[in-house]
């Protein structure tokens, strides 16, 4: 089990919150165009003369961003162009006036990417082996660094895999080609046609796209190490330089887990 486990919105609010740039709302009434939130307590046209955008994090809108257009100081957002499908009283909205929630999720990314095979993260996959009559060789998925366990379906779909139906580490190779290439020993494993295999190990963590996606890394290094991929000329602009040279010291020290005692690596 991860140690960390937390959502790409939350991560990007982290981000967004670290370098001033969040504010969260959760409307009152909405439409495809409006939103009403009297918690947004400034001036009119606060909002459009700052350059704020609305990004939906929750909701049937999520995913989308608009920019806003206008602002009435009783809390009424107007957005442009209209979101489709349309904001519904409870989404879940952030405001973001310096960077945008692409800027955001490239930077966590390029974050992710910079500690690929270093902070290695559990892996289960249950789906991509299925056992065919006769056949010993199947390729291993590209997530995996290391496998530590892997286990035979009790029953063809059945959904269950029991600690006695692990197979004995002898009864089979990795094959460290590419893709890395599970082979079963033809003499020592029945193969159980229409079974799935479940493989347990390490691996990289994904990058991320959906609000939704998981990340398993240490946020507080990742905020850090997110902040030095931001646009450089925005950091700037906004006077966000001491920001980023104290993100350079926080994250120079990356964090590190290493495979299970038990593992084998499956790639060069």
């Amino acid at each position: 089990m991860s140690l960390y486990s937390n959502a790409l919105s939350v991560v990007r609010q982290y981000l967004s919150a670290e370098v001033g740039d969040l504010i969260l709302s959760t409307p009152s009434s909405a439409s495809s165009v409006i939103a009403l939130d009297t918690m947004l307590r400034k001036g009119d046209d606060y909002y459009n003369e700052h350059h704020y955008r609305g990004y939906c994090y929750e909701g049937t809108a999520i995913g989308q961003e608009r920019e806003v257009s206008d602002f009435a100081a009783i809390g009424t957002v107007t957005f442009a162009p209209a979101f489709s499908p349309a904001l519904t009283t409870g989404d879940e909205l952030e405001f973001h006036y310096i960077f945008t929630e692409g800027e955001y999720r490239k930077s966590i990314n390029m974050a992710i990417e910079s500690i690929a095979g270093k902070y290695l993260v559990d892996l289960i996959d249950e789906t991509t082996i299925e056992l065919s009559a006769d056949t010993y060789e199947y390729e291993l998925p590209l997530s995996f660094l290391y496998i530590n366990r892997i286990t035979t379906e009790e029953t063809a779909a059945g959904g269950v895999w029991n600690s006695e139906d692990e197979i004995d580490w002898r009864d089979y190779t990795i094959i460290k080609s590419y893709p890395p290439t599970l082979k079963l020993h033809e003499n020592r494993y029945s193969i159980g046609a229409g079974k799935f295999l479940r493989l347990e190990g390490q691996g990289t963590q994904a990058t991320v796209t959906a609000d939704t996606d998981v990340i398993y890394i240490p946020p507080a290094w990742l905020v850090q190490k997110a902040i030095t991929f931001l646009p450089k000329s925005k950091i700037q602009s906004n006077k966000l330089d001491t920001t980023y040279q104290q993100a350079l010291v926080l994250s120079a020290k990356e964090p590190r887990a290493w495979p299970n005692m038990k593992a084998r690596r499956i790639v060069e």
